[in-house]
């Protein structure tokens, strides 16, 4: 669910979208599911997670909650467990889409990869579909460097997310934390290679002029599979995560696009209402 609110949030059409009912169901269903200790798991029935808890509690604050007891244990949790500096890579991806997080505190997800030759076992598209359809997206935001809308509501969050003041966050720091509650199996000697290579080397020269231009070329190329995409599965995607991103990149690229009003009505095919709240379908 976090993330369905996130795409409505940052497209501006979470008003549009979500009815006060709706938003009070979603609520409602975010705070049955909050542990003991005040955090949330990345499952909904496991134990708690930065990842988790962050994206509930941000969520949760988007849609206007304000200081409750969960909030408040919601908020303890996270900064006595590290912060959200210590968020695993897919939520610092997500924290930098709405502004909660700075890009340069990411690891690297080049989009140029995609446009080595599709016969390289390295080309995203021989990856399984989910890898290859939520990577592809992410790419594109990350070689855009893509920030949301930055409301009053993003800028107090930011406060309310970290042990230090927003603006006095290391992020070269962050980039390699996350906390033990997350990380579920150390990144190899190989991997530190080679995400230390990509993002202290390879980032650099790819933005700097003239190699730039092959950014351009990739992220042009990145949108076309996002649209075809979007276009073969009628604008729901294969799970709500790629849904949400291709809507944001969307967005990204074209404020007034049609795709983007095509994306928006699909949202509801994700929603269903059960015992405990509101909830988003899985793919």
């Amino acid at each position: 669910m976090p993330i369905l609110i996130f795409a409505l949030h940052v497209t501006g059409s979470l008003n549009t979208v979500l009815s006060r009912e709706h938003r009070r169901e979603i609520c409602r269903y975010i705070y049955n599911h909050q542990n003991e200790d005040g955090g949330w798991g990345t499952q909904v029935l496991g134990p708690s997670t930065m990842f988790g808890s962050c994206l509930n509690y941000v969520t949760l604050r988007l849609l206007r909650e304000v200081d409750n007891e969960a909030l408040i244990k919601g908020r303890a949790w996270i900064l006595l467990h590290g912060s959200a500096a210590a968020i695993p890579q897919w939520g610092k991806i997500w924290l930098s889409v709405v502004g909660l997080y700075e890009w340069s505190g990411n690891n690297s997800i080049i989009p140029e990869l995609w446009l080595v030759p599709h016969f390289l076992p390295i080309h995203p598209g021989r990856f399984w579909c989910f890898c290859r359809l939520i990577y592809m997206p992410m790419s594109y935001l990350y070689g855009k460097k893509f920030v949301g809308p930055i409301t009053p509501t993003i800028l107090a969050i930011r406060e309310e997310l970290y042990t230090t003041p927003y603006h006095e966050v290391d992020w070269n720091k962050a980039r390699d934390t996350c906390a033990k509650e997350d990380l579920r199996y150390p990144r190899s000697l190989l991997q530190n290679v080679i995400w230390t290579c990509l993002t202290k080397f390879v980032e650099p020269v790819l933005n700097s002029w003239p190699v730039n231009k092959l950014r351009e070329k990739a992220l042009e190329n990145l949108m076309k599979h996002i649209h075809y995409e979007d276009e073969s599965t009628k604008y729901i995607g294969i799970c709500p995560i790629n849904k949400a991103l291709d809507m944001i990149c969307c967005w990204a690229d074209d404020q007034n696009s049609d795709a983007l009003k095509l994306h928006i009505p699909r949202i509801y095919d994700y929603l269903w209402l059960a015992e405990d709240g509101m909830k988003a379908q899985n793919g």
